[in-house]
C-alpha cells in the first residue's frame, strides 16, 4: 500500500479522535493546524501496510473474475427497445417476485443509458456485472394509476422508448397508443411498477413518478438482481439471452 493511503488512514483516526474530544465534557478545541503532505509516484510503498492489505485485495480480484454465466449472444442497449434493456426489465419482474415472497409487480421500468456497457457474447464475470451496473441504485416499488401509466408511456413514447417489462404499446406521433399490461388493455386499478430509485425520484425526467400513488422500498439492489439472475439462469443450465418482441414499436 502506498504512503498516501496510510496517511488517510491517520488521518482519519485523528480526525475521529478530534470529534469525539470535541464531544466531551469540559474539552474545546481552540487551533486547528493542517499540513501537505507529498502523494506523486515518488512516494514509495509501506511493506508492512502492504502486507496487511494484499490478502484482502487479492481476494477481491478473485471475487470480481468469478465466471457467473454465458451470454448466448452480445446484448445491447437500443431504442424502441434493446435486448440489454428487455433482459433486465425482464429479470427485474422475476427477482422482485422472488425477493418480496410473491409480490409481483405489474411493470418494470429501466433506463437504458444506466445500463453503462454491452454483455458481451460468452463468460460473463462478476466484474462484468458491475461494469453494466457501477451504480448503488435499489429497486423501488411504486403505486399508479392507470392514468399516470398512461402518462408515463406517454413520456416513453416522447424519447423513442426506453426499458421496459410487463408492458407494451405502440408509438405514433410521439404519443403511447394500444397500451396493455399483461397482455391485457389497461383496466381501472392501480399498477406496481418497479424501477431504481434514481428514476422514481425523477431521474432521467421520469418526473410522472414523483405524483405515484404510494412508493415501497424493496432493500433489493439492481445490480444484485442481475447478479443473482444471471447465476439462477446458470444453475438451470441456460445460457443467458434475450429477444426483440414489439413490446414497444413504432406505428404506422
Amino acid at each position: 500500500m502506498r504512503l498516501l493511503e496510510k496517511y488517510i488512514i491517520f488521518g482519519f483516526l485523528g480526525g475521529l479522535l478530534f470529534v469525539l474530544g470535541c464531544n466531551s465534557p469540559g474539552y474545546k478545541s481552540n487551533k486547528i493546524e493542517a499540513s501537505y503532505l507529498p502523494t506523486d509516484s515518488l512516494v514509495g510503498q509501506d511493506a508492512a501496510m502492504e502486507a496487511t492489505i494484499k490478502p484482502y485485495r487479492d481476494s477481491l480480484k478473485t471475487e470480481m473474475q468469478r465466471v457467473i454465466g454465458e451470454a448466448e449472444q452480445e446484448l445491447r442497449g437500443g431504442q424502441p427497445e434493446g435486448l440489454l434493456s428487455n433482459f433486465v426489465a425482464d429479470l427485474m419482474l422475476t427477482e422482485c417476485e422472488l425477493h418480496t415472497t410473491g409480490v409481483k409487480p405489474d411493470i418494470s421500468i429501466v433506463n437504458v443509458k444506466g445500463l453503462r456497457v454491452p454483455i458481451n457474447k460468452g463468460e460473463i464475470t462478476v466484474e462484468s456485472i458491475y461494469q453494466l451496473m457501477p451504480f448503488e441504485n435499489e429497486i423501488v416499488y411504486l403505486t399508479m394509476s392507470p392514468e399516470q401509466i398512461r402518462e408515463l408511456f406517454n413520456f416513453m413514447a416522447s424519447v423513442d422508448g426506453d426499458g421496459m417489462g410487463g408492458a407494451s404499446f405502440g408509438i405514433k406521433d410521439g404519443k403511447a397508443m394500444s397500451i396493455q399490461v399483461g397482455g391485457r388493455p389497461l383496466e381501472n386499478r392501480n399498477y406496481i411498477v418497479a424501477t431504481s430509485d434514481y428514476l422514481a425520484d425523477g431521474g432521467d425526467h421520469f418526473n410522472v413518478f414523483l405524483s405515484a400513488v404510494s412508493r415501497e422500498e424493496t432493500g433489493l439492489k439492481l445490480r444484485d438482481a442481475i447478479l443473482q439472475h444471471v447465476e439462477r439462469l446458470t444453475t438451470d443450465n441456460k445460457l443467458v439471452n434475450s429477444q426483440l418482441d414489439k413490446r414497444i414499436y413504432y406505428a404506422e
